[in-house]
């Protein structure tokens, strides 16, 4: 099952908007409440093997990646923990440092949660935040602008391929009140571009690829993989990737690539390289839920082709 298909499915039953902001959105007197929920657990999100103060970091900066990229600092966490067996309590404990140490960094509180126990152990997080002005997926000032990205990009996945440990992620400022859109790299910087495609118009976007890459993973990748393919996968650093009016300067942040708006129905992002080739995204990267991990690389491959056809 399609996950976007689950989505729709549920979204039309309990009349929600998805896809519009990384968080959801609630307008109050006070302005505007941002909420967002993400689930973790320790194979699914190759955390296996890392030191638990780590495992609690990564899990935290995903969980709050959410707000960040709507502009807003996390306030609030509540956490729902499903534990094992297999993990004594000196490993939750450090998971909860590495927790707590991304809070205290927001200035954020955990205020509670549930326990639960099963085979394998799980962790849920609702991430709460307040923003004036929240930045979404979609824009309403079609005005041409810079793309940047928070970080490099493509780590990850090399590390994914190769069976090595993730790199440890980033703790990132909120996007700048002046971002015309935004979303996190959860899925892949190839999946934060279809977040704009999917919700935008008349999107044109010329991304130069090789500003994106992470200069670390051509001491990952084997010679036989194309660095872009690490930016496809669908295993993200967290970064933040937004969009601001041409000319703004943003500090600590990479420029990666320059857009505008026309009165078109349809979107156009264009990946320029360094040797000449460029490629234009019109469809989604594979969802490696979907994809047996033998079968990763071959569709990461054939989807990286495809897009220079």
């Amino acid at each position: 099952m399609l996950e976007s298909n689950f989505i729709e499915t549920l979204s039309k039953i309990h009349g929600n908007t998805p896809y519009l902001a990384d968080a959801e959105i609630i307008l109050n007197a006070n302005g505007f409440e941002l909420v967002s929920m993400d689930s973790f657990s320790e194979q699914e999100d190759f955390l296996t093997g890392l030191p638990p103060e780590i495992v609690g970091r990564q899990m935290a900066i995903g969980a709050c990646a959410d707000l960040l990229a709507c502009g807003a600092r996390p306030e609030t966490l509540v956490q729902s923990w499903t534990y094992d067996n297999q993990h004594d309590l000196s490993y939750y404990e450090g998971v909860a440092k590495g927790i707590q140490e991304v809070l205290k960094h927001y200035g954020a509180a955990c205020i509670g949660g549930d326990v639960g126990m099963a085979a394998q152990w799980q962790w849920t997080a609702c991430v709460i935040g307040h923003a004036e002005a929240p930045i979404m997926r979609r824009t309403s000032r079609r005005i041409d602008f810079d793309l940047y990205v928070s970080g490099p990009m493509g780590e990850a996945n090399a590390a994914v391929y190769c069976g090595k440990p993730l790199p440890c992620f980033h703790l990132r400022e909120p996007v700048p009140q002046e971002a015309l859109f935004a979303t996190d790299s959860s899925g892949g910087f190839m999946d934060a571009l279809e977040n704009f495609r999917r919700v935008n118009y008349g999107l044109q976007m010329d991304i130069d690829v090789e500003t994106v890459l992470s200069p670390e993973i051509v001491d990952i990748l084997p010679s036989n993989a194309e660095p872009g393919w690490t930016l496809v996968g669908g295993v993200g650093e967290y970064e933040l990737v937004f969009a601001v009016p041409r000319g703004f300067d943003v500090r600590n942040a990479l420029k990666i690539g320059k857009g505008w708006f026309d009165n078109s129905d349809e979107n156009d992002i264009r990946l320029h390289m360094v040797d000449g080739r460029y490629g234009h995204v019109r469809n989604a990267p594979p969802d490696y839920r979907n994809l047996s991990s033998d079968q990763w690389l071959a569709a990461t491959a054939q989807y990286w082709e495809s897009l220079f056809a």
